[in-house]
């Protein structure tokens, strides 16, 4: 007996749970781009480069472009006018990004700094927490069309806002990252990740970029910023990946410094008036023979980095033996910085977690 079923004739077939679309059903789009060639609207971007070289400074300079609808060095194409937002683990908005971004002429008024999550409890009492791109990414949407005209969103690093995310594996971060590609291309905004680099010794300039390489693989373009082996105090702003547009040539920059006030002394980066053509991989492979940062140096941004939210020993210890961070070391960046190992709940593991300010400076003393 034939246990096959077979279609009775007539009868529908079952649908299936596929969603779908015909291509020739979808109309073809031109790329709409921030930078023209270099940072797209829609998609999500890399920054990368050690602590010190100008990372913040670039963002600080793309928002006064934004925000004026004004043209980008060298090529001097004009930019779209928009609102920027910007999502800061680091740097203080009232003495570090507005000084930055008035040094720059920026419209302060069209730049928001996303602070917090407003929560209520079960009994209605009102909270903050932060912001977490695992469980925040409808907020975040609320939020855009909230303020609307977003065109620039600049999540600096892009490692404090991952929750419990763990930030070398691959798979958990493309999870972590395909809502927010999906929101960037919803809103037409174009998506800066800034991150730091490792102390691996590859010459591939996208092996040497924090984290999982799904980092890298889910944006659209990826840039670092790193020193210049002959000019120390010029900096170098490069393409490691850019799939659709200009991956041969970058830029190069100064950091000078700005007196707004006889209170407020600030920084800006000023652009070369010509193109760069060193590729990624030779200025990052100089910057490994060089040595750059002294090793704890190193460790402690690593820690600053990675701590910011609780982390076991166990995670913490293995994420900086991929980066090349010695145990030794480690623990000496550790000891500095006032990190103490604290119980994480009653039955939860033993976590690592940056300490108050005032903490880590009595830790010092």
């Amino acid at each position: 007996m034939n246990k096959v079923k077979k279609i009775i004739d007539g009868a529908k077939p079952p649908e299936s749970n596929i969603s779908y679309r015909r291509l020739s059903d979808i109309k073809a789009e031109p790329i709409k781009w921030l930078w023209n060639n270099r940072i797209a609207r829609g998609k999500i971007t890399i920054l990368a480069g050690d602590p010190g070289l100008g990372k913040s400074q670039l963002t600080a300079f793309m928002a006064g472009v934004v925000t004026n609808g004004g043209s980008w060095p060298v090529e001097k194409a004009r930019c779209p006018k928009g609102n920027v937002v910007f999502l800061s683990a680091e740097d203080d908005a009232a003495d570090t990004i507005r000084p930055r971004l008035e040094a720059v002429g920026a419209d302060l008024s069209k730049v928001f700094i996303l602070d917090a999550i407003k929560n209520c409890g079960n009994e209605g009492e009102k909270h903050e927490r932060g912001f977490d791109l695992k469980q925040d990414i409808q907020n975040l949407e609320t939020f855009l069309r909230e303020i609307g005209g977003a065109v620039l969103i600049v999540i600096d690093p892009i490692s404090a806002y991952l929750g419990g995310t763990d930030s070398h594996k691959n798979a958990d971060i493309r999870a972590l990252l395909s809502p927010l590609s999906d929101l960037a291309s919803k809103h037409k905004a174009a998506i800066i990740g800034v991150t730091h680099l490792n102390k691996g010794q590859s010459k591939q300039a996208l092996q040497r970029v924090t984290g999982s390489l799904a980092f890298v693989a889910a944006a659209r373009a990826a840039y670092v910023v790193a020193k210049d082996q002959n000019a120390p105090d010029r900096r170098l702003f490069l393409p490691i990946k850019n799939n659709i547009g200009d991956d041969r040539t970058g830029f190069a920059f100064v950091i000078e410094s700005v007196i707004l006030s006889a209170a407020i002394n600030t920084s800006k980066i000023v652009f070369e008036s010509d193109l760069v053509m060193e590729s990624a991989d030779d200025a990052l492979t100089f910057d490994n023979n060089s040595g750059g940062h002294s090793a704890l140096e190193e460790a402690k941004e690593f820690l600053r980095d990675v701590c910011i939210i609780g982390r076991t020993a166990k995670q913490v210890e293995s994420q900086a033996k991929e980066a090349g961070i010695s145990y030794a070391t480690l623990r000496r960046a550790k000891d500095q910085l006032g990190i103490k190992p604290k119980k994480d709940g009653q039955n939860g593991p033993w976590v690592w977690r940056l300490p108050d300010l005032e903490d880590a400076q009595d830790a010092q003393d």
